[in-house]
């Protein structure tokens, strides 16, 4: 006879289902699209159909990429204009008024649905058929195996033919009705009728009753408060836009708004069914261990039909189900393993509606607290948060019953390729990182996104097999939520930055480095100038898209826990065989597995960033040994501090390369968290050598840089080089990442031979003791660098916008040009220049005063008025938006000195009264007119040959 190796069978309560918080996903969806929804229908009331300001800012509907980077650019006077010309509904209409609305219908419906199921006529109660008593008695006993405090109600549909029940209203008051085929089957059948009673209680004890009808009723009244006005909205804007002068631009951005509609339909209906599908299953299992016979299952389970396509037709058909097949179910009741396993699906609708939860919340902070860092990062972290819980909660769980049941745990990488698919997916729908197209400019960009998922379920699933191997606790909950919480750090940084950097990119626009290499320029020698150029060119161009990764001041922090939550299992103590969260899971139904695989030694992970750190130390030496032999004199250094501060960036690049690549060699198993710790172990170790290096410069003959004599300041050296290190950080980070997803792909295809050992008892107190000083090192050094960007304004830690540009220059057609004039006109163009001319003939009337009624004398206080305005109309003209039409800004430009000159010519006069002044003054507004009206021709002439 064969002997078998029987695995332990788990107890799905051991490990927290998930299946609640996928119902808070569900219900922040509604809740947040309601809001945003409803805002894009009131904004049809307040102009938002308007274009004006985009096109006067020289935005292009014809050119995604180029759309709104006048806006961006001249943001200021984009705001002024949205102000003035867009309104926007008060900020209580989306965020309070539709919320409350739906939450107070979907209460009414939930407070009425038991009333209208059990209306008269329709069911009666189990009173009037259970003349005896039996059927309460019975209920009584199953209530109380069940753990219930009370009896549920229970009501009759006698005219339903089939045999089964439902339970609905509310946990506190819940209502069961049976079937009148199912008290027909009680005879016949009395352990199948037992096993449906056992069914439904345990929805009861399980406190699934309230939330689903929550969630029924929720979805049912925001068909129609929401998405129906809504979809009345975008299909009347469809056909308006069409008929209109840039309606074919807009048609996508349109269409968008309709399928969203349906996609958000899809989306909410097959997230709900997938849940209570899975929550039929621990019905089941609760239904079972409390007496049910499980053959019911199986007499149940219908007989296989042939014909090839129907088992991809049924996989589709069960997508849309409320319950699972009866042979997924019965095989459940043997192995619960479905239960933990991480499907596609449901991490594809996760991705989705977070990312749709993130992109509303998102629009929501732009249209009522623009530039609010605050406001953005709780969009961010509100989408983290969802996606952890739910996705984040479903890894664990999965790596925990491999554990437990000896299989091979999941990498997590296909889990993150659907999570991230889901949420390109959604992007696809909401009008941000695509606008006047169907696709973004640059596609590949949401590539970047369904990585984004990737990562974060390949590290969640690595952490929770690392804290789940060591974790010696009762509950592996207390180590559960700290990952999760870790993990929606991290995430939360990426969704931060994809809607502020990712979409621009999107978008098609990039950085120019032009603007930034004559900045790096000034003040320098021609000589100078050309011995430098290569170099000044390369920084212009790598350090403002480096920028664009560490603007963010949640960023580092993500960067910390990613590698610091890992790296605290080095402090656990060795667990015993058995802890009490394993035996609790596994409880009597067979031996218990060995507990977790054990750390690997964490010299695996610090000796390659110690080796990297001192890398860094030795190519930092040769630099300043090199740069010694041209040490400039004192007041030439800025450009010789730049590029040492070049050469310090790339050393320490070297470093976190070099022991991300070597540690992840070397690790047999967490490959990505060893990497991590290793990297930025480099980063931290490497800095130190640096500033301590720096800090001597001038003392050390042979490697005097920037110094001359030995002056010890340690404070201007953390000024000069901590923007270095939040960007080494950072790409630590993405270093560590893209080093351990290579060397997993080549052990893929060539697996070492042997596992590498584990690490024992000894060492346990060194382990601490590292452990502690790397946290306490990047504690503090995570602190240092945030407070100042948290303390800051929101605009002075974004990156500079002026040197963004889009990537598409097409020329902008004669027609666009000409809407874009005339909106530039329409917005405020032609009000400054009526504000000119009325001046100039009120001016003119206190001139022809003077000369036929005081005899050449001018009163000083009838004119300085004018004088004064002027001087206001150029502040204004420069604080508005150019002309988008370069031979009109040209004279426009011309315009506003003309009139900031005469202003001032003008004040002086009347200050000195110096008539010959004055008249100068005249002249020159006399000239600014002449000037003024070339800009009004040229305005028509592009209008004109624009076909208006």
């Amino acid at each position: 006879m064969t002997k078998t190796n029987r695995q332990p069978q788990t107890d799905e309560r051991a490990i927290v289902a998930g299946t609640t918080i996928r119902f808070v996903l569900l219900v922040a969806l509604l809740l947040v699209s309601s809001g945003r929804m409803m805002l894009d229908v009131a904004l049809g009331f307040y102009g938002e159909g308007d274009m004006s300001c985009v096109l006067a800012a020289g935005g292009d509907p014809s050119q995604n990429s180029s759309l709104y980077i006048g806006a961006i650019v001249h943001a200021p006077a984009f705001e002024a204009c949205t102000a003035s010309y867009q309104s926007s509904p008060p900020w209580w209409l989306p965020l309070v008024v539709w919320p409350t609305l739906l939450l107070i219908g979907a209460g009414l419906l939930f407070w009425g649905l038991p009333a209208w199921r059990t209306r008269r006529g329709r069911v009666v109660p189990l009173e009037a058929i259970d003349r005896d008593g039996a059927l309460h008695r019975l209920l009584g006993e199953l209530a109380a195996g069940a753990g219930l405090a009370r009896v549920p109600r229970v009501v009759v549909d006698p005219a339903a033919p089939s045999t089964g029940a439902v339970v609905f209203g509310r946990n506190g008051r819940p209502t069961v009705c049976l079937d009148g085929g199912l008290l027909a089957r009680r005879r016949t059948d009395p352990l199948g009728f037992r096993a449906v009673l056992l069914h439904e209680l345990a929805h009861i004890r399980n406190g699934d009753v309230t939330i689903t009808y929550v969630t029924v009723s929720l979805w049912r009244v925001f068909l129609g408060l929401v998405l129906l006005p809504f979809l009345a909205r975008y299909i009347t804007m469809f056909a308006h836009e069409l008929g209109s002068t840039i309606g074919p631009n807009e048609e996508p951005m349109a269409t968008r708004g309709l399928l969203l509609t349906v996609f958000l339909v899809v989306l909410v209906y097959l997230a709900r069914a997938d849940v209570l599908r899975s929550r039929e299953m621990y019905a089941d299992l609760a239904a079972v261990r409390w007496g049910a016979d499980p053959r019911t299952w199986a007499a149940r389970t219908p007989a296989a039909a042939g014909g090839a396509p129907r088992p991809a037709f049924g996989s589709f058909a069960e997508l849309w189900r409320t319950h699972p097949r009866w042979d997924l179910r019965r095989d459940a009741l043997t192995n619960p393993a479905a239960l933990f396993a991480v499907p596609a699906l449901p991490m594809f609708l996760t991705g989705a509606a977070a990312a749709l939860i993130n992109a509303h919340l998102w629009s929501l902070a732009q249209q009522y607290a623009p530039n609010n860092k605050w406001a953005e990062q709780a969009a961010a972290l509100t989408a983290a948060a969802l996606v952890s819980g739910v996705a984040g909660i479903a890894l664990w769980r999965a790596v925990a019953h491999a554990g437990l049941t000896a299989r091979r745990a999941p990498s997590g990488v296909r889990a993150g390729l659907w999570l991230g698919a889901g949420m390109a997916a959604a992007e696809l729908f909401v009008n941000r990182a695509v606008l006047f197209g169907w696709l973004p400019a640059q596609p590949a960009v949401l590539v970047l996104v369904v990585l984004a998922g990737v990562v974060f379920a390949w590290w969640t699933t690595q952490c929770a097999q690392l804290w789940s191997g060591v974790w010696p606790g009762r509950r592996i909950w207390t180590a559960m939520l700290p990952g999760l919480a870790a993990g929606c750090v991290a995430l939360s940084a990426w969704f931060a930055w994809w809607q502020g950097v990712g979409t621009i990119i999107g978008h098609g626009w990039q950085v120019n480095p032009d603007g930034v290499r004559q900045l790096l320029m000034q003040g320098l020698s021609p000589d100078q100038a050309a011995e430098h150029y290569t170099a000044l060119s390369a920084i212009a161009f790598v350090w403002p898209q480096l920028q664009t990764i560490t603007y963010l001041p949640v960023v580092l922090s993500a960067v910390a826990v990613l590698w610091l939550m890992p790296l605290l299992a080095w402090v656990i103590p060795p667990a015993p065989v058995s802890p009490r969260w394993v035996r609790d899971a596994v409880g009597a139904s067979g031996g218990v597995p060995p507990h977790g695989e054990g750390l690997p030694p964490l010299r695996r992970a610090l000796l390659p960033g110690l080796l990297g750190g001192v890398l860094s130390w030795a190519v930092v030496v040769c630099v300043m040994a090199y740069m010694h032999t041209w040490q400039p004199p004192l007041g030439q250094r800025d450009v010789t501090t730049l590029l040492y501060q070049a050469w310090v960036f790339l050393a320490l690049l070297a470093a976190v390369v070099t022991a991300a690549v070597i540690a992840s060699v070397l690790a047999s198993r967490y490959r990505l968290l060893i990497a991590l710790i290793a990297a930025e172990t480099a980063a931290l170790a490497g800095f130190a050598g640096v500033f301590v290096l720096a800090d001597m410069d001038g003392c050390v003959q042979p490697l005097n840089t920037l110094q001359s004599s030995c002056v010890v300041s340690p404070a201007s050296i953390w000024l000069g080089f901590q923007h270095i290190l939040g960007v080494i950080l950072v790409l630590g980070a993405l270093v560590a990442v893209f080093a351990a997803a290579a060397v997993s792909a080549i052990r893929r295809a060539w697996p070492p031979a042997t596992q590498g050992p584990r690490a024992g008892r000894d060492g346990l107190l060194a382990r601490r003791t590292c452990v502690g000083a790397l946290c306490a090192v990047a504690v503090v050094i995570t602190l240092t660098q945030e407070i100042p960007r948290v303390l800051k304004r929101p605009l002075e830690h974004a990156p500079a916008v002026g040197r963004i540009v889009p990537g598409d220059n097409t020329a902008v057609s004669a027609h666009t040009r000409a809407m874009q004039v005339i909106a530039w006109s329409r917005v405020g163009g032609w009000a400054l220049m009526d504000r000119f001319a009325a001046d100039a003939r009120s001016l003119s009337e206190v001139l022809r005063e003077a000369a036929t009624v005081t005899k050449g004398v001018i009163d000083p206080a009838r004119v300085r008025p004018f004088c004064d305005d002027l001087a206001q109309i150029a502040r204004d003209a420069d604080r508005f938006f150019p002309v988008p039409e370069p031979q009109a800004q040209s004279r426009w430009q011309e315009f506003i000195a003309q009139a900031r000159e005469s202003s001032a010519d003008c004040g002086q006069a009347l200050d000195q009264e110096n008539g010959r002044l004055f008249l100068v003054a005249v002249r020159e507004m006399t000239e600014a007119g002449d000037t003024l009206k070339a800009v009004k021709d040229r305005i028509g002439t592009v209008a004109h040959d624009g076909g208006f």
